[in-house]
């Protein structure tokens, strides 16, 4: 087997080992979807630095102590119907933490793998539109993060504050939630 064969049997390896797609691979290492293709069919040999950026990112995927995207919405939806309080708490501490990740490499994890459980209704709505709202920062966004779909009815998930301001963002889609209730620092 040629040096260039198993180059790209290490790039495609490093990528299926970190759960990457190509486009949070390309995101993870700097580069476009377009370039990593070259990469894995041998048309360019990508710099060392890109194979330690793919070996880096997949040891942060095993090792890391922190939720992913799909990670977020099985605590929501194994709680939202039983302890709603303890769902909000889980839905925001996984936005704090996905808002300190401060590598391509972490914000492209973030994006990785699929939930197990499905979110409905409501729950549905306010968790993706807060995950999509942490995404604003160029990372990936999981191809199942739907964007959030307006509600029907008024709903909240949490008891109302008199005299305290909705957030703007949710409100819109349906959801009256005080803005003090996500301020989790």
């Amino acid at each position: 087997m040629s040096s260039r064969d198993r180059l790209r049997q290490r790039l495609a390896a490093l990528i299926e080992a970190a759960g990457f797609n190509r486009s949070q691979a390309a995101h993870a290492v700097g580069c476009t979807p377009s370039r990593l293709g070259d990469y894995l069919a041998g048309r360019t040999i990508p710099s060392a630095m890109v194979l330690l950026d793919l070996e880096d990112a997949a040891d942060q995927a095993a090792h890391r102590s922190w939720m992913r995207a799909c990670d977020v919405i099985d605590e929501v939806a194994t709680h939202c119907d039983s302890d709603p309080v303890w769902a909000m708490r889980m839905l925001l501490q996984g936005r704090d933490q996905a808002r300190a990740l401060s590598t391509p490499a972490r914000r492209a994890i973030w994006a990785t793998g699929s939930p197990r459980l499905a979110l409905t209704g409501p729950w549905k709505t306010l968790a993706h539109t807060i995950l999509r709202e942490t995404a604003r920062d160029g990372r990936p966004i999981p191809r199942w993060l739907a964007a959030p779909m307006p509600l029907r009815e008024p709903w909240a998930p949490l008891p109302l504050r008199q005299g305290r301001a909705l957030d703007g963002c949710l409100a819109a889609l349906g959801i009256e939630i005080n803005e003090r209730e996500l301020v989790t620092a």
